[in-house]
């Protein structure tokens, strides 16, 4: 238990990517990482066009890595875990308002979270 000041007691927050129930198909790990290549080139084009931001397309291709290397998801959660209890709720929050079941599969979302 994670204390706070001035509230009850609220359990750590799990990982943020999810593990998966076993390994993807070979396949569905390339679609991922090809997913994950065009996500990062948008976010180079969002960085040398200032009309778009890149950070958006940056995350997104680090969700498909993720995704697509047991490594890069392992990396991912230990990175978020440094984060402040704070700033991992609020992250969990806004992907929780992402209209879309199979993307907030993804990641851990606990019920006193949001």
């Amino acid at each position: 238990m994670v204390p706070q000041i001035g509230r009850r007691m609220t359990p750590p927050l799990p990982d943020l990517l999810r593990d998966p129930d076993g390994r993807h198909p070979f396949w569905l790990r390339v679609i991922f990482l090809g997913a994950a290549v065009v996500f990062f080139a948008l976010g180079v084009v969002g960085w040398l066009i200032p009309v778009i931001t890149g950070i958006p397309f940056y995350a997104a291709g680090l969700v498909f890595l993720g995704l697509a290397s047991d490594r890069t998801r392992r990396f991912i959660n230990r990175m978020e875990r440094k984060l402040s209890e704070k700033t991992r709720r609020r992250i969990r929050r806004v992907i929780a308002k992402v209209p879309g079941r199979w993307v907030r599969g993804l990641v851990n979302i606990p019920e006193g979270a949001v």
